[in-house]
């Protein structure tokens, strides 16, 4: 959990954080986001159920909770069992609605086809399908009124996060990757995500790259107001508007790297398994996402131990974290041969081919090997220690 990994390392480090956009990238809410979330927590999905606000959870489940049975809520259950349409394909189908002018819920016709992979999780067929029944629990259980009725809570929230949001250096990304400059970043905030969130984007017909990750982890403090923890929420943002950047490069990239990288994934299967990553190709994203996460903060904040990043990364499953961060230091310092990340890719290729799987099995065995042991023996209630 990336959350959970940067939240201990970076404790003592962002105490006294640096603003870094001049006019941070808008975060809002989303109606229509709002909206498949509440329908899901209905259905009972486990991550729509994770809310950490608990008088917003409260709120949604008597409110809604008598449509728990509504014809839109049994089709999000159908779905879940059937297609696993769960997690960030269900965020993601609330940002591809839109409300037309007679206030009806209806597909965004101004994104570009096949562009956003959490979106196409979803059948065309489903896609179309759950439209009415979802215009119909939108009207009978008066939702639009509701959510206008949550402004006061709502401007809490986004104000709690503009704290943290001011930190990014959002001119970073695309210079960093070399990117195009035709990209719209938008945060969309959402509380029934609970401590997940989701790194969507898509492409607009005219060529624009669109990024709204969904942002929880918002949570309330020890005196009930609405907080953020900077430590955690700061890298994740980062994490999540990486994913639109390192996933491309990798999928573009595949063939020259894919039987490297399957070793590497079978090696460590079933633990990034349980953790929900099923693939090398979704081993290699989340590497890649985390070892640019990695420069970001090296850069930003020089204090930093890279190999406290490096050794918590190894033991959640990403043994090429290393290599990556050490062929993304290669690419910063050659940025006058490597104008963009995609020129750098075929290098980054090498790199992966080149990770010597057994050696570093044994460096792993050799370094638990030094790893000393301490045993204690001392009875509960002891003075005399």
């Amino acid at each position: 959990d990336m959350k959970k990994t940067l939240s201990v390392l970076l404790c003592a480090v962002l105490s006294a954080l640096t603003s870094f956009a001049q006019s941070p990238i808008p975060a809002h809410f989303d109606e229509c986001v709002e909206l498949m979330a509440t329908v899901w927590r209905l259905s009972g999905a486990e991550e729509y159920n994770r809310c950490r606000v608990p008088q917003y959870a409260h709120e949604v489940d008597s409110v809604f909770g008598p449509y728990k049975d509504h014809p839109a809520v049994q089709l999000a259950r159908q779905y879940q069992n059937e297609s696993g349409i769960s997690y960030d394909a269900v965020a993601s189908y609330g940002l591809h609605l839109t409300l037309n002018a007679n206030g009806a819920i209806v597909l965004d016709d101004s994104f570009l086809e096949g562009s956003d992979n959490s979106f196409d999780r979803w059948s065309e067929q489903q896609k179309k399908e759950f439209l009415e029944p979802l215009n119909d629990f939108y009207r009978k259980s008066h939702f639009h009124d509701w959510y206008l009725q949550q402004d006061i809570l709502f401007d809490e929230v986004e104000e709690a996060f503009q704290t943290i949001n001011q930190q990014i250096d959002y001119d970073w990304f695309n210079s960093y990757f070399g990117a195009e400059s035709g990209s719209t970043f938008r945060i969309v905030l959402s509380l029934l995500v609970g401590p997940n969130n989701y790194g969507c984007s898509a492409k607009l017909k005219d060529g624009t790259n669109a990024l709204s990750p969904v942002i929880g982890c918002c949570q309330v403090d020890d005196s009930g107001n609405i907080s953020y923890n900077a430590n955690t929420v700061l890298p994740v943002v980062i994490h999540e508007f990486c994913h639109h950047y390192c996933n491309p490069l990798n999928s573009q990239f595949w063939s020259s790297m894919e039987t490297s990288a399957e070793k590497v994934f079978k090696e460590r299967e079933e633990q990034l398994r349980q953790s929900a990553y099923g693939s090398a190709l979704i081993m290699m994203n989340e590497t890649f996402v985390r070892a640019s996460v990695i420069r970001y903060m090296r850069v930003h904040y020089p204090q930093i131990e890279e190999s406290a990043f490096v050794g918590e990364e190894e033991r959640q499953g990403f043994i090429l974290i290393q290599t990556l961060c050490d062929a993304l230091k290669e690419y910063e310092q050659q940025r006058d041969k490597y104008a963009t990340m995609s020129d750098f890719m075929p290098v980054y290729a090498k790199m992966v081919n080149d990770f010597d799987l057994k050696q570093y099995n044994k460096r792993q065995k050799a370094q638990a090997k030094k790893n000393a042991t301490y045993k204690v023996n001392l009875k509960d209630g002891a003075k005399d220690v």
